[in-house]
């Protein structure tokens, strides 16, 4: 990497394993990424291959098998009890299906204050004061809307409810996990301004999970791309975009639909299913589906290496330095 400041969040081969024995599947196998201070990391990757396993663990909803996470220094797989308590209210976790996680039996005003409550960090009138600004930021009328349950909201509304949420103890980092799948094209859009505008006016920095790489694009200041457990391609947003290194990168991108109906077909469509996670091949774990493949590529697994300032690679044959 070509930064010298020191990242705010630091994950180093990370590793989640479901199951036991024989039937033992690494859905995250050896991740590792940085998060500087102010910045959005998209991360995309097909279905299945442990985008949301990997947001998970860093919040320690789903335990880490080995593997470091630090969070501005602090180990966080190392803490325990209060210590974890403490250190969650720092990164907050935004969920896929914005309507199931919210409670329905409370409401909103009360969803949004519960941080607050447990932490007993504001009370009384400057409580109510605080959830009344976090729901108006988010652009909910809390004296209309306050005392209504999640049920009677949209699911963009409800969104926007789970955004104010997260922003009750004033984390640091935020983790959008597929934040906008499940809303429609209009609604996307509202949330993501609305996300943008927070992200400068509480300097947040942000972990975008996406499977949208038109979202991803316009969010991210760099991506990480996700194949099978492991990350094969970190860049820049533009520069992956417009000259992927990874060629499992490079049929993402060109599975793309776009919303142009004349624009010109696209390239050449990735054949064949992922392996299955309980038995990956050996060396590259693309080299299954991938045309440049070699012996080298079934014997050696590769690892990330720099191919320009910032863009990290691993290929044995990184398509920004040429390929067979």
């Amino acid at each position: 990497m070509t930064e010298t400041r020191e990242p705010l969040l630091k994950v180093q081969d990370l590793v989640v394993t479901f199951g036991m024995g024989h039937h033992e599947v690494a859905a995250v196998a050896g991740v590792s990424f940085e998060i500087f201070e102010g910045e959005t990391l998209g991360l995309v990757g097909e279905s299945g291959c442990g985008k949301s396993t990997t947001g998970k663990a860093l919040m320690r909803i789903i335990e880490p098998s080995s593997g470091t996470i630090e969070l501005d220094g602090t180990d966080v797989v190392a803490q325990k009890g209060k210590a974890l308590r403490n250190i969650r209210t720092r990164m907050q976790m935004i969920f896929q299906d914005p309507i199931s996680s919210l409670n329905p039996r409370r409401r909103i005003k009360d969803i949004v204050a519960e941080p607050l409550d447990c932490w007993k960090s504001v009370t009384g009138n400057d409580r109510d004061v605080l959830v009344s600004d976090l729901l108006a930021k988010v652009g909910i009328d809390p004296k209309v809307y306050g005392n209504r349950y999640a049920r009677q909201f949209s699911g963009g509304q409800c969104q926007r409810i789970s955004i104010a949420r997260s922003l009750a103890m004033r984390p640091k980092l935020l983790i959008c996990d597929e934040m906008v799948s499940a809303l429609d094209v209009s609604v996307q859009a509202q949330i993501l301004n609305l996300l943008e505008d927070l992200k400068h006016e509480y300097g947040l920095t942000l972990l975008f999970i996406a499977h949208d790489l038109a979202v991803v694009k316009n969010v991210s200041d760099r991506v990480a791309v996700m194949y099978l457990g492991r990350i094969c391609e970190i860049g820049p947003a533009d520069t992956l975009y417009e000259a992927p290194g990874h060629p499992y990168t490079k049929f993402l991108l060109g599975a793309a639909l776009e919303a142009d109906p004349d624009s010109p077909v696209h390239g050449e469509v990735l054949g064949g299913e992922p392996p299955s996670p309980m038995n990956p091949p050996s060396g590259c774990r693309f080299r299954t589906r991938c045309p440049f493949a070699t012996e080298k590529c079934a014997e050696i697994e590769p690892q990330l290496e720099e191919v320009a300032p910032g863009h990290l690679v691993a290929c044995h044959y990184p398509l920004t330095i040429g390929t067979k």
